[in-house]
């Protein structure tokens, strides 16, 4: 997964932008379908040319601390406009990192105030940039959690209380939580922790590339969480050519929530 950064709309056209687009589209029919995501979110023309391709869902990385590409594009008048062009978006947020991530990723959690920096650092900050977009109450936000190593359990915890911030800060502004994670760390912990309210995600984006669509069997967690709330990342960045346009992407099979 890569990180990217948002572009704020006008106020005036958020009006019309918010009364003009579904704020959540529904797993797509027949459990699944094609995404990818980008760095960067393509331009209307782009998308307009990959409308030969299978695909029909996008990532887009709306904002956040730990970006690594530039959104040039990305205004409420390009959500308008592709989802006038029959696009589901995948809203995706990249921001504090785990304190045991892998490699260099940029801020990292503070363990001893987790839980405050994942509501205020991440869900306010994540819902401020999506409303501008039309991205508004109801809609699927992702966070990124880039992979870590969760064998230490006190950076598991770290995790779970930021996540649990998250997930109680987008739900006090009326979005939906999500989370895209490694199925071995971030995935492998919050599905333990399904039980619990504190910790329960509406949706999950997982990363797993077997190069296997499949959005079930998993060997880091169970079949029995997000039953109908998952994305599969199965395939990570090659080059594609659709309609003369060229994009590096990551592959995905939808079956959860997308905006």
């Amino acid at each position: 997964m890569r990180r990217g950064t948002a572009a704020v709309g006008a106020a005036l056209f958020l009006v019309l932008v918010v009364a003009a687009c579904n704020p959540v589209k529904p797993p797509p029919d027949g459990g699944s379908g094609n995404g990818f995501d980008a760095c960067a979110a393509p331009s209307t023309g782009t998308l307009s040319d990959w409308l030969q391709s299978p695909y029909r869902f996008v990532g887009v990385y709306i904002g956040g601390s730990n970006r690594a590409c530039s959104q040039p594009n990305l205004s409420a008048d390009w959500v308008n406009a592709v989802h006038g062009q029959g696009w589901g978006l995948i809203p995706t947020y990249v921001g504090l990192q785990a304190p045991c991530a892998f490699g260099d990723v940029g801020p990292r959690i503070d363990s001893s105030n987790a839980n405050n920096q994942g509501y205020l650092l991440a869900a306010d900050a994540a819902q401020n940039d999506a409303a501008p977009l039309g991205l508004g109450s109801g809609t699927p936000i992702y966070f990124d959690m880039e992979a870590y190593d969760n064998g230490p359990s006190g950076c598991s915890n770290v995790v779970l209380s930021f996540m649990a911030g998250w997930i109680r800060g987008l739900h006090d502004n009326g979005y939906a939580a999500g989370m895209y994670s490694s199925s071995a760390s971030g995935v492998a912990d919050l599905a333990q922790a399904q039980g619990d309210p504190t910790y329960q995600l509406d949706a999950i984006w997982f990363a797993n590339w077997n190069n296997d669509p499949s959005l079930f069997g998993d060997p880091y967690f169970s079949d029995s969480v997000w039953q109908n709330a998952r994305i599969h990342q199965f395939r990570g960045g090659h080059d594609e050519n659709w309609g003369g346009d060229t994009i590096n992407i990551d592959s995905d099979q939808v079956g959860g929530p997308t905006g």
